[in-house]
């Protein structure tokens, strides 16, 4: 038996290393599997964690998961134009039926549009791309009774992808958004609508609008009332409502850019 006690103590380091290894690798792969167990599998349930993030007290777990997205092979094309308009519908559900508070949505439609506009500054001059101008312009009316705002600005951007120009009209007055349509500079005008609570409010507004011109330009209306209100263009006065920024494209028959494009959001 070696009795050296030098021998004994480097054993017994020998073995308390092992042991620490041991623990540290164990640690590390209960890590990487609690990751990939817990990491989504559908397009739903990341768009469901997506919307925790953006509602989350923390101010950077949704740039995580946007990192987390990327990693997972979805491109920075399909994380703007499909994950952002899907989180921001998915929000506007939550709220309506009381499974996120005011606040929260409030707090994540902001951090969903700076995430938007992140987007379109620097991923890849990512909108700037597909955006040839083609002489035609849209109007994207927020109107002031509105509070919902988010989809019209996804939908500005599809716009602008479709090589159209887009003014947006946020809470104008009805007289001053009578004096902008006025100068002809637009081939449509879309205008946003949220709930049926404001269908009533649209309808006067777009009376107004039409009475007080003589060539009005077609009005088409969108938002989550589509798909709630049957008919909603002959309730609002619209010439047509629509699901879909393709689908005013082509209802109103307006020129655009060739490709292919990505899954749209909604007006």
């Amino acid at each position: 038996m070696d009795q050296d006690p030098r021998n004994r103590r480097s054993g017994f380091s020998v073995q308390k290393g092992d042991g620490i290894r041991f623990l540290v690798e164990s640690a590390l792969r209960s890590v990487a599997s609690h990751r990939s167990a817990s990491r989504p599998r559908s397009r739903a349930q990341w768009v469901e964690r997506l919307c925790n993030a953006l509602m989350s007290t923390s101010e950077t777990s949704h740039q995580a998961v946007v990192a987390e997205l990327m990693a997972s092979g979805f491109s920075s094309e399909e994380i703007y134009q499909a994950f952002v308009p899907e989180a921001a519908r998915a929000m506007g559900r939550m709220w309506l039926h009381d499974e996120a508070s005011f606040v929260e949505v409030t707090v994540g439609a902001s951090r969903l549009q700076a995430l938007l506009h992140a987007g379109g500054a620097s991923a890849g001059n990512l909108w700037v791309d597909h955006s040839i101008p083609l002489g035609q312009s849209v109007l994207m009316v927020i109107p002031d009774f509105e509070n919902h705002s988010l989809g019209a600005f996804v939908a500005a951007d599809q716009f602008r992808r479709h090589g159209l120009w887009v003014h947006m009209a946020i809470g104008l007055h009805r007289d001053d958004l009578l004096k902008l349509l006025s100068t002809g500079r637009f081939s449509m005008v879309g205008v946003t609508a949220a709930s049926r609570k404001t269908v009533e409010k649209l309808a006067e507004l777009l009376e107004y609008i039409r009475s007080g011109m003589e060539q009005c330009p077609p009005i088409v209306v969108g938002g989550r009332a589509v798909g709630e209100i049957a008919d909603l263009a002959r309730l609002t006065g619209a010439d047509h409502a629509v699901n879909s920024v393709r689908e005013a494209v082509e209802r109103c028959g307006l020129a655009t850019v060739a490709g292919t494009l990505a899954p749209e959001g909604t007006l």
